[in-house]
This record gives C-alpha cells, sequence and structure tokens, in this order.
C-alpha cells in the first residue's frame, strides 16, 4: 500500500535579492495547526529544525529552475532561536559557484529580525552523481 505523502513545505516563496542568481531568500509561513507541527511541543508548535535545512533545499531548487542540485554535506548548522506559531521564517541564501556544485551559507530570519538558524551547506550540480 503507497501512503501519500504531503510536503510540509508546500506554502514556500522564493525571492531574488540579485540579478546574478547567486543571493535569493524563501520565506515560510508557521502555522501552528499544520499537521507537521502538531507533535512537536502540541502546547508550543515550534518549527522543527529539519524544516529550515529543507527550505535551504527549496530554495535551492527554486533558484536553479530546472533540476535541483543535490545536499551533499551539510558543514554546519547553528539554531539560535525558536520559529513558533504565527512567526514567518525567512531564509536569506547567498550561493557561490565551486567545482561541481555551490557553497552555500544562509541565515534565517522570524518576523521581529530575530536570527534564528546560521547553515553552511556544499551542494552538488544537478544530475553531477549520474552516471
Amino acid at each position: 500500500m503507497t501512503r501519500a505523502v504531503a510536503s510540509p513545505l508546500c506554502d514556500a516563496d522564493l525571492v531574488r535579492l540579485d540579478s546574478s542568481g547567486a543571493a535569493f531568500a524563501v520565506r515560510v509561513p508557521v502555522r501552528g495547526d499544520d499537521p507537521y507541527l502538531r507533535g512537536h511541543f502540541p502546547d508550543l508548535a515550534v518549527f522543527p529544525g529539519v524544516f529550515v535545512v529543507e527550505a535551504l533545499c527549496r530554495a535551492m531548487a527554486g533558484a536553479a529552475g530546472g533540476r535541483p542540485p543535490e545536499l551533499v554535506e551539510l558543514r554546519s548548522v547553528r539554531f539560535l532561536a525558536p520559529l513558533l506559531d504565527g512567526d514567518t521564517l525567512t531564509l536569506t541564501v547567498r550561493a557561490e559557484e565551486s567545482p561541481g556544485g555551490w557553497d552555500v551559507r544562509a541565515v534565517a530570519y522570524r518576523a521581529d529580525g530575530t536570527t534564528t538558524a546560521k547553515l553552511r551547506a556544499l551542494f552538488a550540480a544537478a544530475g553531477a552523481g549520474d552516471g
């Protein structure tokens, strides 16, 4: 039996920050009534850190426009403040081309400007591992 699986970030919104495509942002609303957040501190819905990483992957896929690049290595992640029900995650991303992919740095913010996370990752170009 196959179960349908919904994506937790269906409301992600990609925004270009510069014309080169090297800087962009993704915005994701945090909704406490979302089925994905129900079991994550039921009386205080906290946006899971793995969703911040997923937002980064979505941002890279949206910026690529075609086949999404593959997350190869999550070099560092620091979670600094929680994202709660009613917040909006804004993840600003700067991607520098490197051999075979991109070296990516990202910073996550809440709507009040509080930095919630800092990430550094390596993405391989789409199809780099095919063969």
